[in-house]
């Protein structure tokens, strides 16, 4: 073991491997602050040329900034001065009035005055970068030396550099002015509300002396109006004595109406007589046949009062029910109701044709019977003053009906005219109840007031948070920075790094010796090696190969120690090996294991020694050793390529149980790729911040190009966190002291 830790102190840090399952991966926030952390010069350098550059600028060329505000009180309600109610007056939307409002604040009349208040005080307002944009326009295009100051107001309403607003939920219209000088923004402040108060006052007075013109004008027009309606009424009214007429209509509709029914009577009157007479002429004449008969008594029928009243009204009915089908439901009681009344009618009339037959045929025995020549002169007569009296009786029917329908016009006009007087006059109440309120707001508190001039309400500095976000930002620069640079890094690091980019198997891990005390060194050396050796054992297909080549990428990346340290390993496990240094170019092995100058090696086995000549053996743990030297550097490649060499390693491995060969880089010199051929196997070693991740995958993929089996890599000088072997240092040092006791305890028994 002496020989082992003497190797370890000679090498650059090399360590020892696990070959299981490689570690869960990490976040990528871990990864992302390792990064950083390894290139925290980058991040420093960059957070202080941001502050240095940035802070000065903010606290010196950004001035805090002001903002004063005046507000006017527009109240949505104002108290009558007489009643002491709460009136709204003519707002019918409240918000929509003091944003109308808020816009005359901005109008040109406003602007204007406003303009003209601030000529003449000198003020900065009238001095900044806007102004000098201004008078560059108007002396480009408009030819004016001397800007508008009006226009400087506007830029400044444009830019939001002064704001007018009207909050929801509030009775007020703020100006705001945002400067870095508050004794100029109250002067522009105040001349806004100044302005404002005067533009609405003028204003407002105007409108109410424009409406109480426009009212009185209205009331006396409806004045007029009232006056000639109800001359009107008087004129009409005088034939009757009285602008009622609906009672004397009424009466004259019933008078109408009982002369239409006594017309009705006669009409049916003069048809039974003109029937008794064409009766009594044909009995009289000659004897009736039987269808003669019945024609007579249909036709008497049909002429029945009763008869033609009642068919009528069932047509009628008829009627209805059609349209009260098409309009209603057949289970509507309107419905049920009509075709009940229908069916009764239609019963009733069957009834009265049969009662009007019986009468015909009465009528018909009695007028056989008498058949005289009086009866029938007297129908006659009967019948000519029926006609006189139903002329008579139509006349004053028509005369009655033109008086009533003269009076209803009458009547009409008269409805008419009083409808037109009630309307004029509900309007001339409310244009004399407006004038009155009109007056009487003239007298109450105003509606638009002054709430405050202008104060500062508040001061926005924004030095402090800018200072902020500007050390933020450097800080978040120079880590970005950072982690940018160690992205950029194709240096291996992790195990993680080799399992995602280039997919090779890892054997195991070497933790770096500045994470392990330095007396626990020999034990944690003898742990990783153990697991390694176990981990190659698992990766063969029948254990350990027989030769085993071990190979990097590049220049000093741990090979020779690994080759070096598995030998010892295994020999200290029993098994009989041969460690061969197979780098002729650069031969290692016989300075790291301290043997003899000058000796025999491996270039005189090769060229027909004896093995037993050029062998040198560990006392302490039996390893064999065939070391190289400078001799053949040049014929290297050569000497390997002949074929007895492959012949000669061989014989060799037929005396041992395994055979280790450590080989130049594969990517620096072809001889590894011989040796690779010569062996069962190959291990690629590689060292953890060293060993580049493009140069590890072209030594893979030079090795699988010639079909040699590659075991997998071992990754040296890993940190702690990513070691494969994670045991606690105190388990070290409990193992190690507890090892010591007992060969304290086995010591003094054997003495």
């Amino acid at each position: 073991m002496n020989d082992l830790e003497k190797i370890y102190d000679q090498t650059a840090g090399q360590e020892i491997v696990n070959l299981e399952n490689p570690p869960e991966s990490e976040a990528e926030s871990p990864k992302l602050a390792a990064g950083i952390l390894r290139r925290w010069y980058i991040a420093l350098l960059i957070f202080i040329v941001v502050c240095a550059l940035g802070l000065p600028a903010i606290w010196f060329l950004i001035k805090p900034v002001y903002v004063v505000t005046g507000q006017i009180h527009i109240a949505p309600i104002v108290v009558d001065i007489l009643t002491d109610t709460r009136d709204r007056g003519d707002i019918s939307d409240y918000q929509s009035f003091i944003n109308t409002q808020a816009e005359m604040v901005t109008s040109s009349r406003v602007v204007q005055r406003v303009a003209d208040n601030l000529k003449g005080r000198n003020l900065a307002f009238f001095n900044n970068e806007q102004a000098d944009y201004i008078t560059k326009i108007k002396q480009r295009f408009m030819g004016k030396k001397t800007p508008d100051p009006a226009e400087f107001v506007k830029q400044a309403l444009l830019s939001q550099t002064v704001t007018v607003k009207a909050p929801r939920g509030r009775e007020l219209i703020e100006i705001s002015m945002y400067s870095d000088n508050y004794n100029d923004a109250m002067q522009v402040v105040n001349a806004f509300i100044n302005a404002y108060m005067d533009v609405g006052v003028d204003s407002s007075t105007q409108d109410a002396d424009q409406k109480l013109t426009a009212l009185e004008n209205e009331r006396k027009v409806k004045a007029e109006e009232m006056e000639k309606l109800r001359t009107q009424i008087y004129q009409l009214a005088q034939e009757y004595g009285t602008a009622t007429l609906s009672g004397r209509q009424d009466m004259m509709l019933r008078n109408v109406s009982s002369l239409n029914a006594r017309l009705t009577d006669l009409e049916a009157s003069k048809m039974n007589i003109k029937a008794q007479i064409q009766l009594l002429e044909r009995v009289k004449e000659e004897h009736l046949s039987p269808d003669e008969l019945l024609k007579m008594r249909q036709q008497y029928i049909n002429r029945d009062t009763s008869v033609v009243s009642i068919t009528e009204r069932i047509a009628k009915l008829e009627q209805s029910l059609i349209v009260a089908r098409e309009t209603l439901t057949p289970t509507n009681s309107e419905v049920i109701v009509q075709t009940k009344l229908l069916k009764t009618m239609k019963e009733h009339l069957v009834q009265r044709k049969e009662e009007a037959s019986k009468e015909f045929d009465e009528l018909l025995s009695e007028e056989v019977a008498k058949a005289g020549e009086a009866k029938l002169l007297n129908a006659r007569n009967l019948l000519e003053q029926t006609e006189v009296y139903e002329k008579i009786l139509r006349d004053t029917i028509e005369k009655a009906d033109s008086e009533t329908i003269r009076l209803g016009r009458i009547q009409l006009n008269i409805q008419d005219l009083q409808d037109k007087l009630t309307m004029t006059k509900e309007r001339y109440d409310t244009v004399l109840k407006r004038i009155q309120d009109l007056q009487m707001q003239r007298k109450r508190q105003p509606r638009i007031s002054v709430h405050d001039y202008a104060h500062i309400a508040s001061i926005r500095d924004r030095r402090t948070k800018l200072s902020f976000g500007i050390i933020l930002a450097g800080l978040a620069c120079g880590m970005w920075l950072a982690y940018i640079r160690d992205k950029a890094d194709q240096r291996l690091r992790t195990p993680e790094d080799v399992a995602k980019r280039i997919g090779i198997r890892i054997i195991g891990t070497t933790t770096s010796m500045d994470t392990v005390k330095r007396s626990l060194l020999p034990e944690h050396i003898i742990e990783d090696y153990q697991t390694i050796r176990a981990n190659i054992g698992l990766l063969g297909d029948e254990g350990i190969p027989k030769k085993l080549v071990i190979t990097s990428p590049g220049m000093k990346e741990g090979k020779t120690t690994f080759a070096i340290n598995l030998a010892t390993s295994l020999a200290d496990a029993g098994k009989k090996v041969l460690l061969i240094d197979g780098d002729l170019r650069k031969p290692d092995v016989a300075r790291l294991l301290n043997l003899p100058k000058d000796s025999r090696g491996l270039q005189d086995v090769l060229s027909g020694i004896k093995l037993e000549r050029a062998v040198q053996s560990l006392a302490s743990n039996g390893l064999d050793v065939l070391a190289a030297d400078f001799r053949d550097a040049a014929d290297a490649y050569e000497l390997l390529a002949l074929s007895s060499t492959t012949e000669r390693i061989n014989e060799i491995s037929k005396q041992y149980d395994h055979i280790i060969i450590d080989t130049p880089p594969v990517l620096a010199f072809p001889d590894a790729m011989m040796w690779a051929k010569v062996g069962n196997a190959v291990i690629l070693t590689s060292f953890a911040g060293h060993t580049t991740l493009p140069e590890l995958r072209e030594a893979k993929e030079r090795l699988m190009q010639i079909n040699v089996r590659v075991l997998g890599t071992v990754i040296s000088s890993v940190g702690s966190e990513h070691s494969y072997y994670r045991q606690d240092n105190s388990y070290y040092a409990k193992s190690a002291k507890t090892r010591r006791m007992k060969r304290k305890t086995l010591l003094q028994k054997t003495d």
